[in-house]
């Protein structure tokens, strides 16, 4: 009897050897990380939320997924890569941080475009970076485009923050500075009855808006030093117009995105040009609040994304599809965006440096 239980001993003992020899030798052992920021940085409610206790429970939840491995296996969840390794670019464009004499803050200006789409002029605000007015300053800055809310207009994305919050994060050196594009869409007509096309809200940005900010502001017109993003009926904007312009733009983000109620074609819905449309190359952040109605379709794009092996950072926080959501997110939101101009100008900085 002690030999045939000394016996099974060593059998188990065998068996959970082989097994962790087998584990090990699956788990991969290396990743092409995309550029990014820590999620402490990117997600500092959520981060706060979590705490270092969290149970796996628990009602928040933090899903990054920036670094496939070269040879991914297909998985039913996002693969957690929480401290990736920033790779700088290899060409760098000037983007100097405010010097004496600039003011500290930036501008915050208003102005109309003409539209064909719309059929008369339409309104759009614009923040303009500390210095960008100096008059010795020729520099061409990166672009983020940013789309409000339904039935909001362009102070959306101001009330939430987003201006103070640049200022804020372009002051302290913790970001280059960038310009902030709010254009306005309206409240029962192009922006909200339409899906997409050249007589679309989609028509109405790239074939006008943006070619109308390129020709009129010191933009950098390279898709590398473009962004787009939007709150709920914005942000579903943001990704069918990213997800059908890969070329026009290097990151895109839905936040809140009203996924379930977007009645579009294929050609048009984000969900399905998720599955089929050449996005490898975009920086793609999609969030939603842990109680809002958003966050099965934004589950929905994550696993679509997962599926592909498609690089995303995907993010769930405490809160509801309203304001005081958002607005704990701006800055999160901003740094996703500028992430690869920081990391370009660290790395700009680590070249200038005298080589000891």
């Amino acid at each position: 009897m002690k030999y045939t239980e000394s016996g099974k001993a060593v059998k188990t003992v065998r068996r959970i050897v082989l097994w962790l020899v087998l584990v090990v030798a699956m788990i991969p052992s290396g990743s092409c990380a995309e550029l990014a920021l820590p999620p402490d940085q990117l997600y500092p409610a959520a981060s706060q939320a979590i705490g270092p206790a969290a149970t796996p429970d628990s009602n928040v939840e933090v899903i990054v997924n920036i670094a496939p491995t070269p040879t991914p296996a297909p998985t039913s969840e996002p693969t957690p890569t929480l401290q990736p390794t920033p790779t700088p670019r290899p060409t760098f464009v000037a983007l100097p941080q405010p010097a004496n004499g600039c003011r500290t803050t930036g501008q915050l200006n208003r102005g109309t475009w003409p539209s064909k789409v719309f059929g008369h002029k339409q309104a759009y605000a614009i923040y303009l970076p500390p210095c960008y007015d100096d008059e010795n300053n020729q520099t061409r800055y990166p672009v983020i485009y940013l789309f409000h809310g339904w039935p909001m207009d362009e102070n959306h994305w101001i009330d939430l923050g987003a201006v103070a919050a640049a200022d804020r994060l372009i002051n302290s050196g913790e970001l280059p500075p960038f310009i902030i594009v709010l254009p306005r869409g309206d409240t029962e007509g192009i922006y909200n009855r339409t899906s997409g096309g050249d007589n679309s809200w989609e028509g109405a940005m790239v074939n006008e808006f943006i070619p109308y900010v390129d020709a009129n502001y010191r933009t950098l017109r390279q898709r590398d030093y473009r962004a787009i993003g939007g709150i709920s009926r914005g942000g579903v904007w943001a990704l069918e117009i990213a997800f059908r312009h890969p070329d026009l733009f290097a990151s895109v983000g839905g936040h809140s995105a009203a996924l379930s109620v977007n009645d579009a074609a294929p050609d048009f819905d984000p969900i399905d040009l998720a599955s089929t449309a050449p996005i490898d190359s975009l920086r793609i952040y999609i969030d939603s609040g842990n109680s809002d109605w958003t966050r099965d379709t934004s589950a929905q794009m994550s696993r679509i994304l997962d599926a592909r092996h498609i690089p995303y950072t995907f993010n769930i926080s405490p809160g509801d599809h309203l304001d005081s959501y958002w607005s704990t997110q701006v800055e999160a939101y901003l740094k996703f965006y500028a992430a690869p101009w920081k990391a370009e100008k660290v790395a700009q900085q680590l070249l200038a440096s005298p080589t000891p």
